[in-house]
């Protein structure tokens, strides 16, 4: 690094002005005394940088430090407000298009249904209608938008913004970068469901300070997102962290991605559901059917359906989540073996029974690793807006990024935002 910046002035530049924005955006507000404390630049840079940063709206002064004696120092806030990222989560229920400022709070929000089993035409018109309809509702400028993020359930090809194939969408060769590149005028970054939320449990999370972790959802599907030495894990092709898919019976019911006995066949919404049809079918004394709205219908039984029974104190209810409880322990044992984390969280829909699933869950890891010191399991923090702020993060962890890449032999400035 030391070669580098005394060897290219214009990559020098840069990274002082990332890293100034960094410390406002994330300390802010903050005098420029303490920014040069934290940054270690000098203050005449720093009041350049500021003062071009100010020229552009995108920070301004906002009151004056307390003083101790002396003069009192001027404080910087970050301009939250005067540019916004879209993010955009795609699963099984539905699509939601969130805007988000650079703070990362939510805005607003737009949901539309999820055209399950749809070609690539109708799946991108009705996302640029919905992107499209939240910009105009909130009136905002697109020049003012710096990018959009999307998280989708599948295998996703980071870097060309790829759905390669998702089962459970029933979708394949979605080429949301490419053709969303063309209908706006901002960049956009595309990874898995899990992974986005992943980015947000990182950044506001009980993951923020833990650099090896992983991020469990539940839910309709299953799946995991991986941290290791502060990064997301992405794998060779993008499909690190299927962890529902791992077997666990091989004998075990057909899986929809066509293998038998998967982790998610025994620990999905999907299996809830069908525990508590088996228990009626059985004539088992249970509270399920005082909850089921069609009372001779079992195919309305959903899974919230059995949490309600659960936390009315439905034995056969609390049986069937602690069944998913000790199934889920037995894929986080496997990840536990392979990477040691520091810390595993647990999201999804499927937390909303975290108080009946989690003691089965912990007793059976901790069964499993008797000599080890003790893993702590915890509930994801961001909630369910974590899926939208995940995915805005995909935006903003590379906003003020300068990546340096080797370009025969030479060394050369890649940043995607030039503001």
């Amino acid at each position: 690094m030391d070669n580098i910046r005394r060897g290219n002035k214009k990559l020098i530049k840069e990274l002082n002005r990332a890293l100034v924005i960094n410390t406002i955006l994330n300390y802010g507000p903050i005098s420029r005394t303490r920014i040069s404390e934290i940054t270690d630049l000098g203050l005449s840079t720093i009041s350049n940088i500021v003062a071009d940063l100010i020229k552009k709206e995108l920070i301004y002064e906002t009151g004056e430090e307390e003083s101790s004696g002396g003069r009192r120092a001027i404080l910087l806030e970050f301009n939250c407000n005067d540019r916004f990222v879209l993010g955009i989560k795609i699963g099984l229920d539905g699509i939601i298009v969130g805007l988000v400022n650079m703070k990362s709070k939510i805005l607003d929000q737009y949901f539309i249904a999820c055209p399950l089993k749809s070609n690539e035409e109708m799946v991108l018109g009705i996302l640029i209608k919905a992107i499209r309809g939240l910009i105009n509702k909130n009136h905002i400028n697109t020049e003012k938008i710096i990018g959009c993020g999307v998280g989708v359930s599948g295998l996703v090809n980071q870097e060309e913004g790829v759905l390669v194939f998702s089962k459970i969408l029933g979708w394949k060769k979605i080429r949301f970068k490419e053709f969303l590149e063309k209908e706006f005028n901002f960049p956009i970054f595309v990874d898995k469901d899990v992974n986005v939320l992943t980015l947000a449990e990182k950044r506001f999370g009980s993951g923020k300070k833990i650099r090896n972790f992983i991020c469990i959802t539940i839910g309709k599907g299953v799946g995991a997102g991986i941290v290791i030495k502060g990064e997301i894990y992405h794998g060779s092709y993008g499909g690190a962290g299927d962890f529902g898919h791992i077997i666990i019976d091989k004998d075990g019911p057909l899986c929809y991605c066509g293998k038998r006995g998967c982790l998610e066949t025994f620990t999905s919404d999907q299996f809830i559901i069908n525990k508590a049809k088996e228990a009626l079918s059985n004539q088992q004394d249970t509270m399920i059917k005082d909850f089921i709205k069609k009372k001779e219908d079992l195919d309305s039984i959903s899974a919230d359906t059995v949490l309600k029974a659960a936390q009315k104190g439905d034995i056969v209810s609390k049986n069937i989540f602690q069944e998913v409880g000790k199934n889920l322990a037995m894929g986080i044992v496997g990840l536990i073996s392979l990477f040691d984390p520091e810390l595993i969280v647990v999201g999804g829909e499927g937390v909303k029974a975290g108080e009946l699933i989690f003691p089965t869950m912990r007793k059976a890891i901790k069964d499993n690793f008797p000599f080890k010191k003790e893993i702590e399991i915890v509930p994801l923090q961001p909630g369910e807006e974590g899926w939208i702020i995940g995915a805005a993060e995909l935006v903003l962890s590379e906003v003020f990024k300068t990546p340096i890449f080797k370009s025969k032999g030479k060394v050369a400035i890649k940043s995607a935002f030039h503001w």
